[in-house]
């Protein structure tokens, strides 16, 4: 019977310590005859070999991130959807006839969605890209500029807190209307989830809420959620032992209600004047704060525009339809590596801001992928800012495209990369490009027209994704 307890027997000899004993793990390790030694300090795998050590060795010498951290994962994955645009160009222009024979409502939902996207004018284009860098960039104007220019000065800790706090009450006050948006959804998704008998019920609390209720202004609404509907699914849980799907709902929808009520107007208020109440707030804050917050809200507190409302909402549902199986089972994972390509842009470890733009204009069918690093990088801290692009775009009737930029006090840099027919155009294009900055007052220092041949990894235009310092590396 082998001796798993490794249970020794003590020498006679306690004169000659010295003397070593071959079963005891402590000294079993140099032993070349014992493959696989025991030791009760450390936990090793079963062949008692340390892998981690071997492996670590291997990725450090072929420089290969470790993906069993949160941080590999996102570079893993930032690879992996490298052909976003590509799938979406696909999806809604070349395989847009296979989805509409094989499922009417997916038909309808791609009509739909590319009504949306057309765009008459030039200057319905500009309104469209306006619309999707007021959803990406939150913390922008004159209020943030000064904000930011205050916390590069080393503010006292109390001060830092205080700002801390004061973002977080403003992004939960700016994701008001999304928020309502949310719980909208999780309560449509509740009322389909419980036992019939309830829904009735149910049905009439949810019209209690007013879902048009303006950013800030959370009383009305927060009253109802946590007099009537919370206490409702609360009782419904537990007289029915229903611990599944509607419980999980359940506890969104109070995550979601938390951070609306966050976002309260009046709560917002008294974090600026906890914050302006600093003694240091009023040297390093350049000019009138109070009328600068005022102009940020009035714009936060706007009704987003409505065609961008329209772009989104039917993108999601086109997504989600389709990953359920209902534009053929056949395009399933299609619609999963659009979602996932979109998920990895949004993800906590990308410090660029991301753009998805498809739009048909002049019978050409464009889809276009950008990220915007808006304080890149600059050789010295005095140098003005400094923003770095990188522009994907696929025109059906002429190629793929990609362009890299860099602009800094109104100078541009730029590398073009254009399809095997357009190659040898180069000269126009730079006379063409080279007219089109200057009418938007941008002077073109340098400009470098290729043929493109293969697509440009992300983190090869943006090398600092790959930054660990920027990141917190870790999984649970």
């Amino acid at each position: 019977m082998a001796n798993i307890l490794q249970v020794t027997t003590p020498n006679i000899n306690t004169d000659n310590r010295n003397i070593l004993n071959p079963q005891d793990p402590r000294h079993a390790g140099g032993n070349p005859s014992v493959h696989n030694p025991v030791d009760p300090t450390r936990v090793v795998r079963a062949d008692g070999q340390d892998g981690q050590q071997g492996q670590g060795a291997q990725d450090a010498a072929l420089n290969i991130a470790n993906y069993e951290s949160n941080y590999g994962a996102f570079i893993k994955g930032l690879g992996e959807s490298n052909e976003l645009s590509g799938a979406l160009e696909r999806l809604l222009y070349t395989d847009m006839a296979g989805l509409k024979e094989g499922s009417p409502e997916i038909g309808a939902l791609v009509d739909k969605f590319l009504l949306s996207v057309r765009m008459d004018s030039p200057q319905d284009l500009l309104t469209f890209l306006e619309g999707q860098r007021d959803l990406q960039a939150m913390f922008t104007g004159d209020f943030f500029d000064k904000f930011r220019a205050m916390l590069s000065q080393n503010p006292s800790d109390s001060l830092a807190g205080a700002s801390l706090a004061f973002l977080k009450g403003y992004t939960d006050y700016a994701a008001g209307s999304h928020l309502l948006q949310q719980m909208h959804t999780l309560l449509d998704d509740i009322e389909n989830l419980l036992m019939r008998s309830y829904r009735a019920e149910f049905r009439e609390l949810a019209e209690g809420m007013d879902w048009a209720a303006a950013n800030g202004d959370t009383a009305q609404n927060m009253a109802h959620l946590n007099g009537r509907l919370i206490p409702f699914l609360s009782s419904y849980i537990s007289g029915t032992h229903d611990y599944g799907a509607v419980r999980e709902a359940a506890m969104l929808l109070i995550f979601n209600a938390a951070r609306y009520q966050n976002g309260d107007g009046e709560k917002l208020q008294k974090l600026f004047d906890d914050m302006a109440s600093d003694r240091d707030f009023a040297r390093l804050f350049k000019g009138d704060a109070k009328e600068s917050l005022e102009g940020l809200l009035s714009q936060t507190g706007r009704v987003g525009q409505p065609f961008m409302q329209q772009f989104a909402d039917g993108l999601s549902k086109l997504l989600l339809h389709g990953a359920n199986g209902q534009g053929g089972l056949e395009n399933v994972q299609q619609f999963y590596s659009i979602m996932n390509g979109m998920l990895i842009n949004e993800s906590v470890y990308m410090p660029l801001l991301h753009f998805l733009i498809p739009f048909q204009y002049e019978d050409n069918n464009v889809v276009s992928e950008m990220w915007v690093d808006p304080d890149a990088k600059r050789e010295y801290e005095d140098d003005p800012r400094r923003v770095k692009l990188f522009l994907k775009f696929d025109i059906q009737s002429l190629g793929k495209f990609e362009l890299a930029m860099n602009v800094q006090d109104r100078e541009a840099q730029m590398q073009l990369f254009v399809p095997q027919n357009l190659a040898k155009q180069g000269e126009k294009i730079q006379a063409d490009v080279g007219d089109i900055l200057k009418r938007n007052k941008i002077r073109l220092s340098q400009i470098l027209v290729r043929q493109r041949v293969r697509d440009r990894r992300l983190d090869e235009v943006f090398p600092e994704i790959r930054e660990k310092e920027r990141t917190i590396n870790v999984r649970i």
